[in-house]
């Protein structure tokens, strides 16, 4: 994948309605009023609804075209952001084949009542009840390296702020030659 030699894609991993978007959207206003930067956010949801994944479920084969396709996209910017379960180590190898030292990957976690509770709240449904067998939640693994992990039990400013000064303290290390 020819990558720019500036370009960070940070990847919120995480199962449904644990505040990957949230977190997401938060960090990419952050990005572009802070520092500027060209950014670019790929949310699996809005993705599978009107973009690049419109034709792609949960099987095995279309979860590693998923990666593919959100790695790709992600790098075509100086700061890429991702949101998707990416549920199991060889899912998150794979991002990291693809993307290499300019991955950063973010472990977004929520007990289970605190998603359902979540979720009970939203218009479309992340957290499935009764998920189909192939559903990514029912193989997920916690990351066994994340370089940051985020428990969003605490308040949204303090997620926030760690979210925040994580990405600032990456960016400049990735310009430091």
């Amino acid at each position: 994948m020819n990558q720019p030699r500036s370009s960070t894609v940070f990847w919120l991993a995480g199962l449904p309605a644990s505040g990957k978007t949230t977190l997401a959207r938060h960090l990419l206003d952050y990005l572009r009023s802070e520092h500027g930067a060209d950014c670019g956010l790929y949310d699996a949801d809005v993705e599978r609804a009107i973009g690049v994944l419109r034709d792609l479920g949960w099987s095995p084969s279309d979860r590693i075209a998923t990666i593919h396709a959100l790695a790709h996209a992600a790098n075509r910017h100086q700061v890429g952001i991702v949101t998707l379960v990416t549920s199991t180590e060889a899912e998150r190898r794979l991002a990291a084949d693809l993307l290499g030292e300019h991955l950063h990957l973010i472990h977004v976690h929520a007990p289970e009542p605190v998603r359902h509770a979540r979720d009970a709240l939203r218009t479309v449904h992340a957290y499935r009840t009764n998920p189909a067998p192939d559903a990514p939640e029912l193989s997920w693994s916690d990351p066994e390296q994340p370089a940051l992990a985020l428990d969003t039990t605490a308040s949204l400013s303090t997620t926030l702020d760690t979210l925040c000064t994580f990405a600032a303290i990456t960016l400049a290390n990735a310009a430091s030659p």
